[in-house]
């Protein structure tokens, strides 16, 4: 089975998650970037090419992505890893580029990664480490019992102004242990909206506060995307939104 074939640089096996709805088919594995792994991808010319001014973690991660969304597809379609296509739309999301009836995404957040393959319908997937944020932010997204984010013994980023960019720059820091429960819900709601925002081709981070998630909805529908939180994977809400083709 192509599913017995796991790439190596992970932190133990990956987690699968199959979803079958409304006609669609979607296979999700979440997994996490060992940090000793190094070079352990092998990654082929397109990614290391679409890779060339990533450094570090960031091209780590990178290629890690690609290496769990071939397994994705050959987890859905049967079909070898290695042959599956992976390239990158102008818009800079994922297309497979070997069977153009799937539809892919790809998320990460300091070393874990979720990746997706779905067949029927436009697909989006994300997958948030939670982190403080200012109280703008979470009163701008409606979290209840919202109040100023502390930082401890590290100063956030310049200029962040979503939590997807503070994780790209900061990992995981001293404050993490500062993360309450209005971040988490922060982080979880994040999730959906941008797991609908992918799957509709929607610019991500422009007015994702207008998207509306209940706080202790497990599914809902928004645009035409039928969004619905996953199990947390290592303390990081997941959300998956399938929208399906006409």
């Amino acid at each position: 089975m192509a599913g017995d074939l796991i790439p190596a640089g992970f932190t133990g096996r990956p987690v699968r998650v199959h979803l079958a709805d409304a006609g669609a088919r979607a296979v999700t594995l979440l997994g996490r970037v060992n940090e000793k792994s190094g070079a352990a991808f092998p990654a082929c010319a397109d990614d290391q090419q679409a890779a060339v001014a990533l450094t570090g973690d960031r091209r780590q991660e990178f290629l890690a992505g690609r290496a769990l969304l071939r397994h994705a597809v050959a987890e859905l379609t049967g079909v070898s890893p290695d042959s599956v296509g992976i390239g990158t739309r102008d818009s800079g999301r994922p297309v497979c580029l070997s069977d153009r009836e799937l539809d892919v995404s790809i998320s990460h957040s300091a070393g874990r990664i979720a990746a997706t393959a779905a067949r029927g319908c436009e697909v989006g997937v994300d997958i948030q480490l939670p982190v403080p944020v200012s109280a703008r932010l979470l009163h701008r997204y409606s979290v209840a019992g919202a109040e100023p984010a502390t930082w401890v013994d590290a100063a956030p980023p310049l200029g962040v102004c979503d939590p997807a960019a503070a994780v790209s720059d900061v990992g995981e820091r001293p404050w993490a242990a500062q993360v309450d429960d209005t971040h988490y819900e922060f982080a979880d709601a994040w999730t959906v909206r941008e797991a609908c925002a992918k799957s509709l081709g929607l610019s991500l981070g422009a007015d994702l506060w207008r998207i509306h998630v209940p706080p202790r909805a497990r599914s809902g529908t928004w645009g035409g995307a039928h969004w619905r939180r996953m199990s947390p994977f290592q303390g990081c809400p997941v959300a998956l939104a399938l929208r399906p083709r006409a």
